[in-house]
């Protein structure tokens, strides 16, 4: 069974032009059982929030990549995204004030067997049927009263507002996406992938060894057209399994 991973983050004009560091991360752990990824978008109002998205993704790939294997049909797939959710929140408080710290979170568990999905606050998750494009799930974006609030792992309520499923073994390709890549990889109401560029993307990917790979999509997120679309970072990560 081969899985594929390939990740990559760009920094917003609008935080080069103010010399600010870029809010997005992403951290992949690949095992031989499968693959754990996750995207973190810090807000832009939370003075740390680099670190906290930066803590969040590596906390919680690590953690969820002890069980890749067996976490898809795990009854307590749920409590355990939670705990490693937790072990991230744990570590930021005890440097400083949760509140500095927040950010969103998209994950996945990509196994032969299923993929598990997790989401908090905002950011994009598609799953898609490789063989029809035109067979894809949908973890959406999740705001707040307003469509520029959502919602962040360092809030008290975070727990009600993680939602964790399962995706059938069909889904074998996966990009996940801050709000920032989803301006142009994605269409909204009701929310679909764009086909004309996450398909030439997920082909190119799949032939390419993974430095070329990894260099080409940072290239695809930097490119002057993406910075005309959004100032915001823009950070996307493509899982793929092979049949």
């Amino acid at each position: 069974m081969r899985f594929q991973s390939v990740g990559a983050c760009a920094t917003g004009t609008s935080h080069t032009e103010r010399e600010q560091p870029c809010q997005d991360a992403f951290e992949i752990v690949d095992r031989v059982h499968g693959s754990v990824a996750c995207v973190c978008d810090g807000a832009g109002s939370a003075a740390k929030s680099e670190i906290g998205a930066r803590t969040l993704a590596r906390q919680v790939a690590q953690q969820l990549s002890r069980n890749i294997e067996g976490l898809v049909s795990d009854p307590t797939a749920q409590a355990q995204v939670e705990d490693a959710i937790q072990i991230a929140r744990n570590k930021l408080s005890s440097e400083g004030e949760l509140a500095d710290y927040h950010a969103t979170l998209c994950g996945v568990v990509l196994t032969a067997h299923g993929t598990l999905v997790f989401h908090l606050g905002d950011g994009l998750i598609f799953g898609i049927n490789p063989d029809d494009w035109s067979d894809y799930l949908v973890s959406e974006p999740e705001n707040g009263a307003f469509v520029e609030t959502t919602y962040f792992f360092t809030l008290p309520g975070w727990r009600q507002h993680l939602r964790v499923f399962c995706a059938p073994a069909q889904y074998r390709s996966w990009f996940l996406m801050s709000d920032g890549a989803a301006s142009f990889a994605a269409k909204n109401s009701p929310w679909r992938p764009e086909l004309n560029f996450l398909q030439p993307i997920h082909n190119y990917l799949r032939t390419t060894y993974q430095t070329q790979a990894e260099e080409a999509l940072l290239g695809t997120l930097n490119d002057p057209r993406s910075h005309r679309i959004t100032t915001d970072d823009k950070t996307l990560v493509w899982l793929h399994r092979a049949p």
